[in-house]
């Protein structure tokens, strides 16, 4: 697993790591039971404090992605078909919702904005 932040991005950094694990663990690409790199050499890898890598973790844990095994640290949770399909609806329609605010904003038309999503999809 290679984690990565920018401190530029308007987005918290603990965020960051959040979306980024959470987009594996729904996507398949970080299955059940893969264990997660420790807090402290995450974030000596990243240049970020410990204390920022322990609130995206324990936001994971809370949200269902990830669980803790006293002694052994994080793994990835598993995750039932209807809860993965309902985190990945949740997640697209909070994209959703955004692109079309910013499309409104910018004045663009529903028209223009469905042939963009076609023409990348």
């Amino acid at each position: 697993m290679k984690l990565s932040v920018n401190p530029n991005d308007k987005t918290p950094i603990y965020r960051q790591l959040y979306e980024q694990i959470a987009s594996e663990v729904l996507s398949g690409t970080l299955s059940p039971g893969t264990p997660l790199p420790p807090i402290r050499t995450v974030s000596k890898e990243l240049g970020v404090s410990m204390i920022t890598v322990r609130s995206a973790w324990e936001e994971l844990i809370h949200d269902g992605y990830l669980v803790t095994r006293t002694g052994s640290g994080c793994f990835v949770a598993p995750i039932n078909e209807t809860h993965r399909q309902s985190k990945v609806d949740e997640r697209l329609s909070a994209a959703v919702d955004a692109l079309v605010s910013d499309a409104k904003a910018l004045g663009a038309d529903k028209e223009t904005l469905l042939s963009m999503i076609e023409e990348r999809f």
